[in-house]
């Protein structure tokens, strides 16, 4: 689905971290602000990569994020690679959005989840709400696939049966939006 996309943000952050490594050289590589670093370098590239104009602290945030996630679920993994994805899974749009089927796995209780289903409503999108908390299956197949049942999170499954499991309720509402402009 996104293979391509996927290898052109590989490659870019794998050019960053060279480009930061270099910067910083004296301190081989060492930054407690790298965040910082890599989000004016990649703010361009990755607005153009992605088709989304991202602003710079929006990717210190996702870039934090990532580095969080990363060493939470997938320590072991290549940083490139597991940050491409990160992205992709937050900001890529859709091959092809009408025929894609929506899954969110939400609670009634979460108020993140409140804003996206207010979004579903306001836009009167069709998207099958999953409550993770009446349906033990819900959360089983959301551990399954995220590691952790933290909700909200929409499921999207191409027409082809690829599907992302999109995870932060800011990101979901931006992505339902796109979808019904």
């Amino acid at each position: 689905m996104h293979t391509e996309l996927r290898e052109r943000l590989v490659e870019l952050f794998i050019e960053t971290g060279r480009a930061h490594h270099t910067a910083f050289a004296a301190t081989d590589g060492d930054d407690p602000d790298w965040p910082i670093w890599y989000a004016e370098y990649l703010q361009t590239p990755l607005s153009e990569a992605m088709l989304v104009p991202f602003t710079k602290s929006q990717l210190v945030y996702c870039l934090m994020n990532a580095d969080f996630e990363q060493a939470a679920r997938a320590a072991d993994t290549d940083w490139p690679g597991f940050y491409a994805d990160h992205f992709i899974e937050r900001f890529a749009r859709s091959d092809a959005p009408a025929r894609d089927q929506l899954l969110l796995y939400y609670s009634r209780s979460c108020p993140f989840c409140m804003l996206v289903t207010n979004a579903i409503d306001r836009l009167g999108l069709d998207v099958e709400l999953r409550e993770i908390f009446d349906d033990p299956r819900y959360r089983e197949q959301l551990v399954a696939a995220r590691g952790r049942a933290t909700v909200p999170v929409l499921r999207i499954i191409s027409p082809d049966d690829e599907e992302r499991w999109m995870p932060e309720s800011r990101d979901i509402v931006r992505y339902l939006e796109n979808l019904s402009a």
